[in-house]
């Protein structure tokens, strides 16, 4: 006999879960603001939670699937990582939006959207970021 993990959410339905993990995140941590990373799709995700809390003091959107024009109103530290295989974003619309919101662009070398090749350099940038972020 199986059980169901139930059905995938979608919209404001994944945007209510990443709410109620911030508000756990938070609570855990005993901070008062967090960073968030997404991958992909997920970047659309991290994007309205952050116009919603601010308590999102920076996101980390890696290969994001969304309109890089929806960057440049963010208000918050951005870092963007992507593969310089990955063509499903214009590059040129993409670092300009980046540079427009004030993030940095991480261009990683030899890897596409999925990151099968140098993905330890993903965590390597991510976490250099952090740290900035952190004051370090």
């Amino acid at each position: 006999v199986g059980a169901s993990q139930g059905v995938r959410g979608s919209g404001g339905a994944l945007v209510e879960d990443a709410e109620a993990a911030m508000r756990v995140a938070l609570e855990n941590a005993g901070t008062s603001a967090l960073a968030v990373a997404a991958l992909h799709g997920g970047a659309r995700v991290a994007l309205a939670l952050q116009e919603r809390h601010p308590a999102v003091g920076g996101l980390c959107l890696v290969a994001p699937d969304l309109d890089p024009l929806s960057l440049v109103r963010l208000s918050c530290p951005l870092l963007v990582i992507v593969g310089a295989e990955d063509t499903r974003l214009p590059r040129a619309a993409l670092a300009a939006a980046v540079a427009e919101a004030g993030g940095d662009l991480e261009v990683i070398d030899d890897a596409g959207a999925t990151f099968h090749r140098n993905l330890p350099q993903v965590g390597r940038a991510a976490a250099a970021w952090l740290q900035r972020l952190a004051g370090g």
